[in-house]
């Protein structure tokens, strides 16, 4: 099992994905508390790798999470047009109204944060290698 997490400088995606890319738990946190977050998921799965998105905050994600304790390795994924996969991904599981189909999804802002659905397709890049 891995998290994935796409960092930010307010806030974090975060996805938990076991090795068949399954997603168990996602969740956007803020940065400041991204740590004690991952702490909690260490608990609750058995986590063997952290993956970061390289990208916006990742230095900053990776200190926070060095503070905790675990043994976990801790790579960086390519953040290459996540955030378009995302979108494409949250107008997926969120059907729009039928005047709204007309509009293609990169043109749609989401009425609330993607960043869990981003780490997700970190998550997922990561497991196909």
């Amino acid at each position: 099992m891995i998290i994935a997490v796409d960092p930010g400088t307010k806030k974090c995606g975060v996805a938990i994905l076991d090795n068949s890319s399954n997603v168990l738990e996602k969740a956007i946190v803020e940065t400041l508390f991204i740590g004690r977050e991952i702490e909690g998921y260490l608990d609750k799965y058995h986590i063997k790798t952290i993956v970061i998105g390289k990208g916006t905050s990742s230095k900053a994600c990776e200190k926070e999470i060095q503070r905790i304790k675990n043994k976990c390795s801790i790579v960086f994924a390519n953040e290459k047009n996540t955030s378009l996969e995302a979108r494409k991904r949250y107008w997926a599981d969120h059907p729009r109204s039928w005047l709204l189909k007309f509009i293609p999804t990169s043109l749609l802002a989401p009425k609330e944060p993607i960043d869990d659905y981003a780490a997700v397709i970190l998550g997922e890049r990561y497991l196909k290698g």
